[in-house]
């Protein structure tokens, strides 16, 4: 971003919009930030520096470190969040739904962010709470994947939807994140499957 680029935003008239890029890259280099040093070392002057930009540009917008945050994590959120499968087959649906997280874990700016922001829930309510809303969102759209295969007579009808759920995401998040393991493609396979038989009608 050049030095006009930024003035042009500084001295914009009341009213008028904001410069998408000049948001795009706040929260680009608050992400980075986050990711590198932590809920404690991330700063808005940092994030001013990386992205090119003034305090005040940033201030603007959000009041304080901790808004700043939550606007970074509901975009990184948004960007990671795909449309949940719907293939007809409860297997090939929870397939793609472990493979999802694995390269969300294995490859993507918000997989890289997850353990920062395991640590920085704790500190702050709002962030925990932003926190909690995306995860109760996305567990109920992985509800409807498991529900539908209950519906289809795949796993019996007495099915815990949400330990199905767990079962398929939870080695997943342990493996990669925790022991840092790095998994073959073979590995989702065999966990869907070792769940639908724990789960067989």
């Amino acid at each position: 971003m050049t030095d006009v680029d930024t003035e042009a935003e500084l001295t914009r008239r009341p009213g008028r919009p904001r410069s998408v890029e000049v948001d795009a890259s706040i929260l680009e280099a608050a992400t980075e930030l986050f990711t590198e040093l932590g809920f404690d070392g991330l700063c808005v002057e940092g994030v001013a520096a990386r992205a090119g930009v003034s305090k005040a540009t940033i201030y603007r917008r959000y009041p304080g470190k901790a808004e700043l945050l939550i606007a970074a994590a509901s975009a990184l959120g948004r960007s990671a969040k795909g449309p949940m499968p719907d293939t007809g087959s409860l297997r090939d649906d929870l397939l793609e739904l472990g493979r999802g997280y694995q390269r969300l874990l294995e490859d993507s700016d918000a997989g890289r962010a997850i353990p920062a922001m395991i640590v920085a829930r704790h500190r702050d309510p709002e962030l925990a709470e932003a926190h909690r809303s995306f995860i109760a969102e996305r567990r109920a759209e992985a509800a409807g994947i498991v529900r539908r295969g209950v519906e289809r007579a795949e796993i019996r009808a007495d099915a815990d939807v949400e330990l199905v759920i767990d079962l398929v995401a939870g080695p997943l998040f342990y493996k990669i994140l925790i022991s840092g393991h790095v998994l073959d493609d073979g590995y989702v396979d065999e966990l869907v499957d070792a769940v639908l038989r724990a789960f067989s009608a």
